[in-house]
């Protein structure tokens, strides 16, 4: 894509968050990364693999405190990238652009993150886990694959705890577990699974979510 399309692609991105109330430091901090981005895949012709090979390069520029912000901007001005307006309209409708700083820690491997949950002895699961996974079980999916699921879905629900229930969070915590994944096959194995659980999540959360009382 043409400098020049991509640098009108990224105003357009960084119009849309200032639209929605995103202060002058997110979108300073957006255009930042983006412009990197943009750098990056200048002369390259829009693509998934392209994008994604762009995106794997700008995170390893970025300190490790920085990478899930910059995942967050990269999938959000995706869309941008290819100007995709059905795509965009329908993300928009959704609700599915973040407006503050994504400060999240991700770092390290798979391995790592796993080893974390078990020293920090991490086993506060919502219900919607066990709901998630009964289901799968009902509908006939074998012991293998309801361990993969769960492997996946624990670390997942680790990086969301403390958090609030809202989709922003979840948005974040996947960008986070994506960067903990090592290779291109486990993170769209991840991401087909986040997309399945993310249903269950934002419909069966804890006790004292369900009692909070609900604003007003």
């Amino acid at each position: 894509m043409p400098q020049d399309k991509m640098d009108d692609a990224l105003d357009a991105y960084l119009r849309l968050l200032d639209s929605k109330g995103a202060d002058a430091g997110v979108i300073a901090y957006r255009r930042r990364i983006l412009a990197r981005l943009n750098q990056i895949l200048r002369s390259q012709r829009g693509g998934t693999d392209i994008y994604r090979a762009a995106v794997d390069a700008l995170l390893s520029l970025c300190p490790p405190g920085d990478r899930a912000g910059a995942m967050t901007a990269a999938r959000e001005y995706y869309y941008f990238w290819l100007d995709d307006v059905k795509k965009l309209a329908a993300l928009n409708a959704r609700d599915g652009f973040t407006t503050h700083h994504i400060r999240l820690p991700a770092h390290g491997s798979f391995e790592s993150l796993q080893q974390r949950m078990l020293s920090d002895g991490f086993s506060s699961y919502p219900p919607s886990l066990d709901i998630y996974l009964g289901q799968l079980y009902e509908l006939g999916s074998d012991e293998s694959m309801l361990a993969e699921r769960g492997e996946l879905i624990r670390p997942l629900l680790y990086l969301l705890h403390g958090h609030p229930h809202h989709p922003d969070s979840f948005r974040t915590a996947i960008d986070a577990m994506l960067l903990h994944l090592g290779d291109s096959q486990a993170r769209d194995t991840f991401l087909i699974i986040a997309r399945e659980f993310f249903y269950y999540w934002i419909s069966f959360p804890d006790a004292g979510v369900r009692a909070a009382p609900r604003p007003a």
